[in-house]
């Protein structure tokens, strides 16, 4: 398109030159033929035979006129930045597979449980008989007998004061005067109880029965963090209370397997020598 351009350009410049040389040309010669007739007055002489014909013509003008320049701009190649286009992150969604387990055949372990000790009590012999609930006694077959070191109460308490500063009693008609609960004589039967101490020489039977929350008796056994089971399996911690009472528990660090007797008083427990 530009070449083009350019090639209509340039013959139009030709043909304006062409114009403008002919005109020049047109006007010039009338102007010398009246400059000629002006100068003489008169026609020209007849040449002489045999003279040389006198040249008339007038040398045509030269007219330099430059071509004009068409400095075509060359065209201007731009090159493009390039184009960086990050793709799009292609995912791929497995297929799923479906594996069918074969079946895991497990042989189980042996499972070994050792069962708790069993222990029945003995049967009470013929001819044996309950010990009487005695206010003035404590300590069943050891009476008297417990002269041994004293395991003092962790809380130390002095002079009732387990009990508020009151001197505290046993109530008759209770077992153990109700330090072990509210357990009435005429109720015991239908008391839990919790095994029994047997007085093989005497032939005489000390029943335990389970010692009710908030008693005084189950403050001695959180004192020396015991915890109380039946009476009558060996290694345990017996304690006798007040009118021939007995509990039993099992011994820890602070207290060992044996016969105690309670002090009311600082909630003592004295072993038997």
């Amino acid at each position: 398109m530009n070449n083009l351009t350019g090639r209509t350009r340039g013959f139009r410049s030709r043909l304006l030159g062409l114009a403008l040389t002919f005109a020049f040309v047109g006007a010039t010669l009338p102007v010398a033929a009246q400059q000629s007739n002006n100068g003489t007055g008169s026609t020209p002489a007849p040449r002489a035979h045999g003279s040389p014909v006198p040249s008339h013509r007038t040398p045509m003008p030269r007219y330099n006129t430059p071509m004009p320049r068409y400095n075509t701009p060359m065209p201007r190649y731009r090159t493009p930045a390039p184009y960086y286009h990050t793709p799009a992150p292609y995912r791929h969604t497995p297929v799923p597979y479906y594996r069918t387990p074969m079946p895991r055949y497990r042989t189980p372990a042996p499972y070994y449980h050792t069962a708790a000790p069993y222990y029945r009590p003995p049967t009470t012999p013929p001819g044996y008989r309950q010990a009487p609930f005695n206010g003035n006694f404590s300590g069943g077959p050891y009476q008297g007998r417990f002269h041994g070191p004293r395991v003092r109460n962790p809380r130390n308490w002095r002079g009732w004061n387990w009990n508020r500063g009151t001197t505290w009693n046993p109530t008759p008609d209770y077992w153990g005067g109700g330090f072990w609960g509210s357990y009435a004589i005429g109720s015991l039967l239908t008391a839990i109880l919790f095994g029994s101490i047997i007085d093989y020489q005497n032939q005489m039977i000390y029943p335990s029965y389970q010692v009710v929350p908030n008693s005084p008796g189950a403050e001695v056994l959180q004192d020396y963090g015991l915890q109380q089971t039946e009476c009558g399996p060996p290694n345990l911690v017996i304690i006798w209370g007040p009118d021939n009472s007995v509990i039993c528990a099992y011994p820890n660090d602070l207290v060992a397997p044996g016969n105690y007797e309670l002090d009311p008083t600082t909630l003592t427990l004295v072993s038997s020598s």
